[in-house]
């Protein structure tokens, strides 16, 4: 009885140690059951009817249930802890915006190493972000913006959802690069930002194109460039920053997907794999071309590679512009 136990016991072992090593050699099944996408957002927002779109397709392609967890708050570090204690088995996964790439340029610590306590599986869309001003603004052109902006130091406001956003991120980085002097404004929201534009209030902001699109056509707002890396079909005319003046210039607008960090590379690539195929079904490519997305379906590796640059830029302008938040708990 004792020789049979411990043998049990060794069995139970193996099976926890060399289980990965199944996903390697592709004797693993996956999935087996239901996946959770862990979100952190809310219910309704513009981030979750991106990623209703994942899940649509996902389910009707690979026949396995994508189920909601809305874990929100904190810059995404709630949802993003959640992941990093889920088990490996790619059961559990976790949809990410260009946020978790600025928190670790900003914050003192944070509870989590994003390359080690999770797993990069896919960069999944690029947002198309645009410059606008308001209707009255002397300006009409990116470059009227800009020498505008350096005659009158100060005076030009900027509206941002929030300090260390990718908004005010953005905004830096302009300023930066054309040495210009911008006023940031700081919002708890982005519908009080978007009434102080369009009753003049405030001057400039980057946007997102699709919820700017009705407002741009009832001419309250004007678009003076792409701040994103591509130009869109939408509006092909519309210049980049990156070929006005500023190489390499670009919102971090895109959303990805993660995996908990012990993930088996195998099974990282599969995962990308299924959201590559669920991102670019016809139904898919046909919402992303009204909303002025981009798909980008990287592999794992390629996602890997882009936030580290990602990373690095950001702690780079942040130490440049001495801006810091402070520990995520204060």
């Amino acid at each position: 009885m004792r020789n049979a136990a411990l043998a049990a016991a060794w069995l139970t072992l193996a099976a926890v140690f060399l289980a990965p090593g199944a996903w390697a050699q592709g004797t693993a099944k996956f999935p087996s059951r239901p996946i959770t996408l862990i979100m952190p957002f809310t219910p309704g927002s513009g981030t979750d009817l991106e990623a209703r779109i994942y899940q649509e397709e996902f389910q009707s392609l690979h026949k396995t249930a994508l189920l909601m967890d809305y874990k929100p708050g904190a810059s995404g570090t709630i949802a993003n802890v959640a992941l990093m204690k889920a088990p490996p088995d790619g059961h559990t996964i976790a949809w990410s915006s260009a946020t978790i790439a600025l928190v670790p340029a900003l914050r003192d610590s944070i509870p989590y190493d994003m390359f080690r306590d999770l797993a990069p599986v896919t960069q999944t869309t690029q947002r198309t972000f645009v410059l606008a001003v308001r209707a009255g603004f002397p300006a009409n052109t990116y470059e009227e913006f800009i020498a505008y902006a350096r005659a009158n130091p100060g005076k030009v406001t900027w509206s941002t959802v929030g300090q260390g956003g990718s908004q005010h991120m953005t905004g830096e980085w302009l300023a930066a690069a054309n040495n210009i002097k911008l006023t940031f404004v700081h919002y708890k929201g982005g519908s009080a930002a978007e009434l102080d534009m369009l009753s003049g209030r405030i001057d400039s902001a980057p946007k997102n194109l699709m919820s700017t699109l009705l407002v741009v056509k009832s001419g309250k707002i004007k678009l003076l460039a792409i701040v994103t890396g591509n130009r869109t079909k939408l509006f092909p005319d519309l210049r980049t920053v990156a070929e006005i003046n500023v190489p390499g210039f670009s919102y971090p607008g895109w959303a990805g997907i993660f995996a908990p960090g012990r993930t088996p590379p195998a099974l990282q690539n599969q995962i990308s794999t299924m959201f590559k195929q669920a991102i670019s079904t016809p139904k898919a490519m046909a919402h992303w071309d009204t909303q002025g997305n981009e798909v980008v379906a990287s592999t794992p590796d390629e996602f890997r590679k882009f936030l580290a640059v990602e990373v690095a830029r950001w702690k780079k302008l942040a130490t440049d512009n001495n801006i810091r938040l402070g520990d995520e708990n204060s």
